[in-house]
């Protein structure tokens, strides 16, 4: 039976990381939803294991220590982790915001709902999306 994919959730809020974890474990869907708090710690696991599993990143735009920018500006310039999915997830609508993330090779930025339903509902697609229905590359790097 093959490991379920991971999705890598990086967000400092308490409770949008509750309500994401929350959507997540309504579905019926064969993902393992890892969540880090800030972006040296996403950095950090990423570094430490296997990318193979790895469905998507979602990180919100706004983390300490490394922005989600940052971020992206990172894997942008790593071989492999640019090809890591990789989504924005977060409460800024700012077009300058959007930009740059797609500037730096972002593959979904979405506002976060104010709505807990349509919260949901957003987790949902995106979940349905790339856990279940994209097709990930294979990884060639393996744990340092």
């Amino acid at each position: 039976m093959a490991k379920p994919r991971k999705i890598i959730l990086a967000e400092h809020n308490e409770g949008d990381a509750s309500l994401t974890q929350h959507a997540f474990k309504k579905l019926n869907l064969p993902v393992e939803v890892v969540r880090v708090h800030h972006g040296q710690e996403l950095l950090q696991l990423l570094h430490s294991e296997s990318l193979d599993n790895i469905a998507l990143i979602m990180m919100d735009l706004v983390l300490p220590q490394v922005s989600g920018l940052d971020i992206l500006k990172r894997f942008y310039l790593d071989e492999e982790l640019r090809k890591l999915p990789t989504m924005i997830f977060t409460n800024s609508t700012n077009e300058a915001d959007v930009l740059a993330c797609y500037e730096h090779g972002v593959n979904a930025y979405v506002p976060k709902p104010v709505d807990a339903m349509k919260f949901e509902a957003a987790v949902s697609a995106i979940a349905n999306f790339w856990a279940d229905i994209n097709v990930l590359p294979s990884y060639n790097r393996h744990p340092v």
